[in-house]
């Protein structure tokens, strides 16, 4: 063989080295998770996580945090011949096959923070057994939520597909006659990253915050009812669910060193002198206050904020605040009223800054008050204190004039542009603690959203408020029920043969190549 042919080959051979050297570095960066991106085809893009879940997911590793999901499905080895049972069984593999794919989206963001494990019921007996006994498991169709936090011992929380991740609506009594077919149950929803997140965020947290609640300037409203529209029981019920401890307060008394937060809800008189100063001096400890204020028809229990407000720097309006709806045949008019939708306030302006607002901002989520009163700042008082707007109305609101009959009047002012504006119906407060480096935290907001009525509207803010007061970021979030997929789905036989394509065939074809090339010179 002549030198130039040896020169050739070993060029040929050092080519096809360094080739199948850069495609393994390729392959290999495109395997670590801070490379990784998943991309979805489906026609929904139903699976992917709301930006506060990713966030979330993403800092696991920040926080030296090690967290498992388990999965225990039951297997569904054949449709039952009945059409109930048959439906029930297609729900739970619709659910299962959902939860997989969420999972998925979950083990990516998460890197080597997150591990899934899908146990195998019939597969590996042993395995199986061991983790149903760890984490008390004696149901299939059951996911675990594992928590290992700084060398403190894991905690784990479970879920079941049916009761928590899905929404089923089950049949009711008796049958549908008039089509001769009994009811089925159907699923109408899926909860899966809510459910998840939820589990994941409380298992992250430590403690149990304490949140006390006056009752006594609301004036005997019964603020446990959970039916009733304008009550709060359901809201109190959903702070228990996010691991707050309720209890009762008598500012008479003080406000007790284990308060994280104190609540008050639609005071109908002024705060006095004594209340005023137990509160500052509670914020100057560094407390969290959160103050919901509202209108009725009644000037007298219209309060508006009284030395509280002095100290702190806020005043709200005597009026309702009242908005245009949109015209839908001319939306070139700045609006309609004379309607009783000019009371709901949708909320069009969000700090996007604030961690109570943020992650509402982020998420595009809609917002509506009713019984609104103006919130306007002045200068405090109390020593360094400041005040920001976190929630703005629209630019046609107006402040409502009293009719005949006592009651706001549904009428905007006469096309007046100068009785028109975006009003501001909450508003956050800070003041310098006692101790350097600390600051207490006032909540005020005006208008009625996390009663019953409007708890499904407007929870997260309302759960985000106190989740900020008790420090526990985590929670500071969105409760997602939308889903887009990011993950292209595929069967065992698909993923066979992109390692076939990836290991075989692409390198083959750089092989092949070097040496058709090196064929061609040695004929020229």
């Amino acid at each position: 063989m002549s030198l130039r042919k040896l020169l050739h080959a070993l060029n040929l051979l050092v080519a096809a080295c360094l080739m199948l050297v850069v495609w393994a570095l390729v392959t290999w960066i495109g395997s670590r998770p801070a490379f990784k991106r998943l991309w979805d085809f489906s026609p929904q893009a139903r699976f992917s996580v709301e930006p506060v879940t990713a966030d979330l997911l993403r800092g696991l590793g920040e926080k030296g945090v090690r967290v498992e999901v388990h999965t225990f499905y039951q297997p569904i080895l054949g449709m039952p011949a009945e059409e109930e049972p048959r439906q029930r069984a297609m729900i739970l593999r619709r659910l299962q096959d959902l939860t997989t794919d969420l999972l998925r989206q979950y083990e990516f963001l998460g890197g080597d923070s997150l591990r899934v494990v899908h146990h195998d019921l019939f597969g590996d007996i042993a395995n199986t057994r061991a983790a149903t006994q760890q984490f008390g498991v004696t149901t299939g169709d059951t996911v675990v939520v594992a928590v290992e936090n700084s060398g403190r011992p894991m905690r784990h929380k479970r879920l079941s597909l049916e009761g928590d991740l899905g929404v089923v609506e089950l049949p009711g009594s008796g049958s549908d006659t008039a089509m001769g077919r009994p009811n089925l149950p159907v699923l109408k929803d899926y909860k899966g990253e809510e459910a998840l997140s939820s589990a994941l965020k409380s298992l992250l947290v430590q403690g149990v915050p304490v949140v006390y609640v006056v009752r006594e300037l609301s004036l005997g409203m019964d603020l446990d009812h959970v039916a009733m529209g304008s009550s709060y029981g359901q809201f109190f019920q959903a702070l228990r669910n996010e691991g707050f401890d309720l209890r009762t307060l008598d500012l008479r008394t003080g406000v007790p060193k284990d308060a994280t937060a104190v609540a008050i809800l639609e005071p109908r008189r002024e705060f006095t002198e004594a209340q005023a100063r137990v509160l500052f001096d509670y914020l100057r400890r560094g407390g969290r206050v959160f103050l919901n204020y509202s209108f009725v028809p009644t000037q007298d229990w219209n309060p508006d904020g009284g030395e509280l407000g002095k100290l702190m720097g806020f005043s709200v309006g005597a009026q309702a605040v009242f908005h245009l709806i949109p015209d839908p045949r001319n939306p070139s008019n700045p609006g309609l009223d004379n309607d009783p939708s000019v009371e709901k306030l949708d909320i069009q302006e969000a700090n996007p800054n604030h961690p109570v607002t943020k992650p509402i901002v982020i998420g595009r989520r809609a917002l509506q008050f009713a019984a609104a009163r103006e919130l306007r700042t002045q200068a405090a008082a109390g020593a360094g204190v400041r005040t920001e707007d976190l929630l703005r109305t629209g630019p046609f609101a107006w402040l409502a004039t009293l009719d005949e009959s006592g009651h706001p009047s549904l009428v905007a002012p006469r096309r007046r542009a100068d009785q028109f504006g975006s009003r501001t119906v909450a508003v956050v407060c800070d003041v310098d603690g006692e101790e350097k480096g600390t600051s207490g935290h006032l909540v005020v907001a005006s208008g009625l959203f996390c009663n019953n009525a409007g708890l499904r509207i407007n929870g997260d803010l309302a759960l985000n408020v106190f989740n900020w007061f008790a420090e526990r970021r985590e929670l500071v979030t969105v409760r997602g029920d939308r889903y887009k997929a990011r993950s292209l789905q595929a069967t065992a036989q698909q993923l066979d043969r992109v390692w076939w394509l990836l290991v075989v065939v692409v390198p083959g074809a750089m092989l092949a190549a070097g040496l058709f090339t090196a064929w061609r010179r040695s004929r020229t």
